[in-house]
Order: C-alpha cells, then sequence, then structure tokens
C-alpha cells in the first residue's frame, strides 16, 4: 500500500514546492531566452541586420536552432543564444515565430 502512495506524494509535494509542469510560452520563452532583442517578439526583426523569423517554416528554424547549439552552425551570437536551450525550448520557439 505505500508504494501506491508514493508517487502522488511526490506529485503534491512538487506542486506544493512551487514545480510545474507547465510548458512556458512562445511569447513567454522568446522574452525569457532574449530573442526579443533582436528577432521582436513577433519575428520582425529591430534592425536591418537580424533575420525576420515570422513567416518562416516551423522545421527550418528548429533545424537552424540545433545546427547553432550544437556548432554545425557558425554564428557568435546565435551559438551564444541557443547554446543552453533544450529540445523542448527550441520546439516552443520554433512553433512561435513560426506562424
Amino acid at each position: 500500500m505505500a508504494k501506491k502512495l508514493r508517487l502522488p506524494a511526490l506529485a503534491l509535494i512538487a506542486v506544493a514546492a512551487g514545480c510545474s509542469t507547465e510548458h512556458p510560452s512562445g511569447e513567454q520563452l522568446v522574452q525569457d531566452k532574449g530573442c526579443v532583442a533582436c528577432h521582436g517578439i513577433d519575428g520582425r526583426a529591430v534592425a536591418a541586420s537580424y533575420p525576420n523569423l515570422n513567416g518562416q517554416w516551423e522545421r527550418y528554424l528548429r533545424l537552424q536552432l540545433r545546427a547553432y547549439r550544437d556548432g554545425k552552425r557558425q554564428n557568435g551570437i546565435m551559438q551564444g543564444m541557443a547554446a543552453s536551450l533544450t529540445d523542448e525550448e527550441i520546439a516552443i520557439l520554433a512553433e512561435h515565430y513560426g506562424r
């Protein structure tokens, strides 16, 4: 009986401790990760020297962010920005910008 209660008890402890299983929204993540500084909240670049991301294919954005993160695509700024991104975060960012 004690074993059956273990998982629900751990879930309650996680909720009480403020842990969340919810994923951040794309809008929140682009702000938290600093993407908005160059690409704007909606993917429209803030300066001509930065690419617009709105309207890009989601799959393309996902592949490029992984390539930056993994060092397969070279760009000092983007490699640094993508270095700590998880696959889940990359998917959220790509979905947000790749509407």
